[in-house]
């Protein structure tokens, strides 16, 4: 995909639908390139013609939606990847959960020696894959409609045969309760990573804290360590203390 044809999915994210003169108005090309352009995102499943333009495919919007979670609260997110990144080391088997903190963990240890990493993410195991040096397991089971990742019995029994070092997962909100997260399916793999994980690491932007979501997947004392950003507020703060055992505060 080349940049331009990046610029018009950003258009078409924004509008919904583009029409061919427009663009090639905008782009400053001809309509036949345009034309191309669409016709090459067509085939990658980007977009759906139309009669002088394109709107967005099922895909799109999905791939689009989660670029958009993951630019919000990025350098916390990173800041927050790099810290976890510390408690991983060179020949470890490391379960990720899914969402886009979780992923940023991921791009995170790429670069760490005789790694075993086992997700239920099919855009963690998208980033991942090439890495020479990472013995990668994508669990198996459903694909969930609307999100980039897997569940169901199959995942959740194809966990209970790996022997994990470290499980690192993300939440949609916590509070002095627990974690929760918008799914029961997704907080079931969750929680079957934390039964098989010696040791397990939350990893949570400002943004989650005092944020009851739709299912409790977990409590507290599930979690060994807690990584969040350091523009977690005082009183916050104040609670986690109480609630979590080891917190760590990355700088953003």
């Amino acid at each position: 995909m080349n940049t331009r044809q990046t610029k018009i999915l950003d258009l078409l994210n924004e509008r919904g639908e583009v029409i061919v003169q427009e663009l090639a108005d905008q782009l400053d090309v001809t309509t036949m390139t345009i034309r191309r352009d669409l016709t090459a995102l067509a085939r990658g499943g980007n977009v759906i013609r139309t009669h002088g333009g394109a709107v967005l495919s099922n895909a799109g919007i999905i791939e689009f939606s989660f670029k958009r979670k993951g630019e919000k609260h990025a350098a916390e997110k990173e800041a927050i990847a790099r810290e976890a990144a510390t408690m991983v080391q060179p020949g470890m088997t490391v379960a990720l959960d899914t969402g886009t903190t979780v992923l940023t963990v991921a791009k995170a240890i790429a670069g760490v020696q005789d790694l075993r990493v086992l997700t239920s993410s099919l855009v963690i195991a998208s980033a991942l894959y090439a890495r020479d040096n990472i013995d990668l397991v994508l669990l198996g089971g459903k694909a969930r409609r609307g999100s980039p990742d897997l569940f169901g019995w199959l995942t959740e029994e194809n966990l209970k045969h790996f022997r994990v070092d470290v499980a690192i997962l993300g939440a949609d909100g916590v509070d002095p309760d627990g974690l929760y997260t918008e799914e029961e399916s997704v907080g079931r793999v969750s929680q079957t990573m934390l039964r098989y994980a010696a040791t397990t690491i939350l990893t949570i932007d400002h943004s989650k804290l005092k944020r009851a979501s739709f299912w409790k997947y977990a409590s507290w004392n599930d979690m060994n360590h807690v990584i969040t950003d350091d523009q977690v507020p005082r009183q916050a703060r104040g609670w986690l203390r109480q609630v979590a055992g080891s917190v760590r505060y990355a700088k953003v």
